[in-house]
């Protein structure tokens, strides 16, 4: 495949999840209402967004901690604010590159210019991105598991097995010699632009984390207290929304929410975190203009505001040279 097909595909994947999103977003908002929308966000307290965004900030640092955790096992010391800075960088680039994990490529450039080691940059990464999806999947597992009743069962089953299917199986694939067979025999063969090889340094990088078994879990800690946070925020903002349900529903949904959200069919997760707020909440007695209201205040705060702030960051430090 050359590389002006791969550009194309990449272009064309692009307005796949744009469109996407358009679709979604313009779904629940007509079966809502954009009046509705406005009066029910009119009715939110700054107080609750200043304390959702701080939460939100906080969250970003505990990342950027995660992150350096696992790059002093590649010998890679930065200080925490170093790391924050990198981290708010990536959240401003999200906002142009199509994907949720797009700003993980800014991070890796400016770390790789830092640093001139290519696979630690990229790895690190790659563990602290699956060491957050693992926590997901382990919360998404023990809550749907003890709160069955509060999700629709077709969509209670598939999340379970696909949970726990993911949990025993990544650690199978990146800490262990099974895969190594297949990739050897497929992608390490690639010529075409240096693939294989990139793509076996990287898997190496990756594997060497296997002997840094302190690192990794306290990477899976600190995701696991990063989507707490997650949690609470969304929480201040739902009172303030005036949604009363028991906390229980938050840590079934916000998780699971979380989870649709690796999927890569959307612009930054636009549309699919509305769509899914709006399903999950009106399924446990909240309106829908308020569950709806409740998934664009959340999608503002964790990535029109983070992008924001983000911009500020990028706009004053002498990275942006």
């Amino acid at each position: 495949m050359s590389i002006r097909d791969t550009d194309l595909r990449s272009i064309l994947s692009a307005l796949l999840r744009v469109s996407i999103s358009v679709i979604l977003l313009w779904y629940v908002i007509s079966r809502v209402g954009l009046d509705t929308l406005i009066e029910n966000f009119q009715t939110l307290e700054p107080i609750t967004l200043v304390i959702a965004v701080g939460f939100s900030v906080l969250g970003v640092g505990l990342s950027a901690w995660k992150w350096r955790v696992l790059l002093a096992v590649k010998d890679i010391r930065l200080t925490l604010r170093t790391a924050w800075i990198y981290y708010y960088i990536g959240q401003f680039f999200n906002a142009f590159l199509p994907s949720i994990i797009g700003g993980d490529t800014a991070r890796m450039y400016y770390l790789y210019a830092d640093t001139n080691d290519g696979s630690a940059s990229v790895s690190s990464v790659v563990i602290e991105r699956i060491a957050g999806l693992y926590s997901i999947l382990c919360i998404v597992l023990i809550a749907v598991a003890f709160g069955y009743e509060l999700v629709p069962t077709r969509i209670a089953d598939m999340v379970l097995i696909g949970c726990a299917v993911g949990i025993v199986t990544i650690p199978l694939l990146l800490f262990t010699d099974l895969l190594r067979p297949i990739l050897e025999t497929t992608i390490f063969d690639l010529q075409v632009l240096d693939i294989g090889n990139r793509a076996e340094r990287l898997y190496t990088a990756v594997y060497e984390y296997r002997q840094a078994k302190r690192a990794v879990v306290i990477a899976l800690l600190l995701s696991v207290v990063f989507r707490v946070l997650l949690i609470a925020s969304n929480y201040v903002v739902a009172l303030g929304l005036g949604i009363e349900i028991p906390l229980v529903y938050f840590f079934v949904f916000i998780p699971l929410v979380e989870l649709f959200l690796f999927l890569p069919i959307s612009i930054q997760g636009f549309g699919v975190r509305e769509s899914a707020y709006l399903y999950l909440f009106t399924s446990v007695g909240v309106g829908d203009g308020v569950a709806l209201t409740f998934g664009v205040v959340m999608q503002l705060i964790l990535r029109v505001i983070n992008n924001l702030i983000g911009g500020v960051v990028y706009a004053v430090h002498t990275l942006r040279s």
